[in-house]
């Protein structure tokens, strides 16, 4: 019960500074401008911070979005990123955890960086497939065998 108070109020917490509701509803007319949304775990720690210089909805489950990055966290409520995605455009699936886009993404973590085109990340199975002119870098010595 108090773990389930606590997430409550977190999420309360958290959806009042959010610049999505307004007086309890969505706006799709204007896009949001240098905007943050958190997304959420089923257990209801923060799985992900999107953030942009533009998000436009294209109706209440889906949206457009300018200079995308996207922080995957630990989604074990500590914060920690541990991936961060970058595009110039993105369409995000907001209620499925997902996006993709056909420009070019750039991926960093502790010890690699990935880039490409055509992406899709999958916020529930943690995953990203880049389709085109993938490069990947890793940061420190990889022992094949």
């Amino acid at each position: 019960m108090e773990r389930y108070t606590f997430r409550h109020l977190a999420r309360t917490l958290i959806l009042l500074g959010c610049p999505l509701l307004m007086a309890g509803q969505i706006s799709l007319d204007a896009p949001l401008q240098n905007f943050t949304i958190p997304g959420f775990s089923n257990d209801g720690f923060p799985s992900w911070i999107l953030k942009g210089s533009e998000l436009q909805y294209l109706d209440k489950k889906n949206a457009e979005v300018k200079s995308m990055n996207l922080q995957v966290l630990s989604g074990q409520g500590d914060r920690r990123i541990e991936t961060d995605l970058y595009s110039p455009a993105a369409l995000f699936f907001i209620k499925e955890n997902r996006a993709q886009g056909h420009e070019s993404l750039r991926i960093r973590g502790n010890n690699f960086s990935v880039t490409g085109k055509q992406w899709e990340w999958n916020g529930n199975s943690r995953t990203i497939k880049i389709k085109k002119e993938v490069k990947v870098t890793f940061n420190e010595n990889v022992k094949l065998f």
